[in-house]
């Protein structure tokens, strides 16, 4: 037992060391690659630490050597692989601006079409959640839609239709919170002006009933809690507004009762107003 124990430990002793020696010759090579004046074995080593998906050697590599192979044939590659370190290192603001840069450098390159997708993708992965802004959505949005523009017949094109279909449900998901809040502070008409809004841009709104209906209710609340003079049109409006959305839900909302009875309490306001007028 004892002698199986020592040759063991010496076993992963040697492994170790190996593994130690290794990593310092290739550590040796990456700082003689940094140092050395020959661009062309920067690039050799580049493109090594690149196949070895050694991101962080590689890029650094590749923005030395940028400038001095600007022009050449070995630009493209070197753009695009950079490119593509930053990905992988999930610099993706960055990253997204050298696959732009690459496809306006090189529109009939090899890796043209994939790299304006890959500056859509990553636009989208820089996108915030719904509550935080969301500007980089709307930019992820464009370039999606100008990607295909440019390949309308792209293998990327059903995949760019799935990324726009989860951008838009998060501003629709932003523009019906705020509308919401609106409602919620008690702001009505400011709410009635949001909810039509969420309501016609975002038709396909998980929450589009709810919004709806929170349209009537709105117009209620506020005839409910104006002066006497805008009380008349005000509960005419709600009933307007109970009118539209019956006709959106013929058949069936889970919201219908609560609408129908705003409606009956909007028409017998309406009754008192007419009542004390005579």
């Amino acid at each position: 037992m004892y002698v199986c124990s020592s040759l063991t430990m010496r076993y992963f002793s040697l492994t170790l060391l190996i593994g130690l020696l290794l990593a310092s010759g290739c550590s040796n090579k990456y700082q003689k690659a940094l140092k050395t004046p020959d661009n062309r074995v920067k690039l050799e080593m580049a493109d090594y630490y690149y196949k070895k998906k050694d991101f962080v050697r590689a890029v650094s590599l590749y923005e030395q050597i940028e400038d001095a192979f600007s022009g050449t044939p070995a630009a493209e590659r070197v753009l695009y692989n950079s490119a593509q370190c930053n990905f992988g290192l999930k610099m993706y603001a960055l990253a997204g601006f050298q696959f732009k840069t690459y496809f306006e450098n090189f529109p009939s390159g090899e890796f043209a079409e994939e790299a304006l997708y890959m500056n859509a993708y990553c636009a989208y992965l820089e996108s915030q959640e719904p509550e935080l802004d969301q500007t980089d959505t709307y930019k992820a949005i464009e370039t999606f839609r100008i990607f295909i523009n440019v390949y309308p017949e792209s293998k990327y094109v059903p995949e760019c239709n799935n990324f726009l279909d989860k951008l838009r449900a998060k501003l629709s998901f932003k523009a019906y919170r705020t509308a919401k809040l609106y409602f919620n502070l008690g702001e009505y008409k400011s709410a009635i002006v949001a909810l039509k809004n969420v309501s016609r841009e975002f038709p396909e709104l998980a929450q589009k009933e709810e919004v709806d209906f929170l349209i009537v209710k709105s117009h209620f609340l506020l005839a409910d809690n104006s002066v006497p003079e805008k009380q008349k049109e005000r509960f005419e409006n709600t009933l307007k507004a109970f009118q539209d959305f019956e006709e959106a839900y013929p058949e069936s909302s889970r919201y219908m009762n609560d609408a129908v009875d705003l409606k009956r309490r909007a028409t017998e306001a309406l009754t008192k107003l007419e009542t004390k007028k005579s």
